[in-house]
C-alpha cells in the first residue's frame, strides 16, 4: 500500500489543481510502481492500493517546489532495479496532466522505497 503525499503552495492558488491531481495520481503512480509478477498486495500494484495525502504547504516550509509529490513504497529489490526509470515515468504522467492546464508551476517527484508493513484495522 504505497503512500503518495502531495504538497502544494497555497499562495499560488494551487488547490483545485491540487485535488485534481491527487484524484489522478493513483493511476500514474500504480502502474509505474507494480511489480506484475508478483501478487497482488505483494508488489502488484491497481489504484485502489495507492493512498494519497494531499497538503498545503507551510510558510515556514523553505526551497520546495509549488507541487512536490513524495511516493514512499516498499523497497523490493525489483523496484530498486530501475528507480530512475519508474521515477521518471512518474514525472511524464504528472506532466502530462499538467498539459492540460495553463499554468507555470514547478513540480517535483522523489519515490523513496523503505521497508514497509501495512496492516488494517
Amino acid at each position: 500500500m504505497p503512500l503518495t503525499v502531495l504538497q502544494y503552495k497555497i499562495d499560488r492558488g494551487l488547490k483545485e489543481l491540487a485535488e485534481k491531481l491527487a484524484e489522478t495520481l493513483p493511476s500514474i503512480v500504480a502502474p509505474n510502481l507494480s511489480l506484475s509478477e508478483r501478487d497482488l498486495h505483494d508488489g502488484k500494484l491497481t489504484p485502489d492500493e495507492i493512498m494519497v495525502w494531499c497538503r498545503e504547504s507551510k510558510k515556514a516550509d523553505q526551497n520546495g517546489k509549488d507541487l512536490e509529490i513524495i511516493v514512499f513504497a516498499h523497497d523490493f529489490p525489483e523496484r530498486r532495479e530501475n528507480l530512475e526509470a519508474r521515477k521518471d515515468t512518474i514525472i511524464e504522467g504528472v506532466r502530462k496532466f499538467l498539459s492540460d492546464y495553463d499554468r507555470n508551476v514547478t513540480a517535483a517527484v522523489w519515490v523513496l522505497l523503505a521497508p514497509t508493513a501495512y496492516g488494517e484495522i
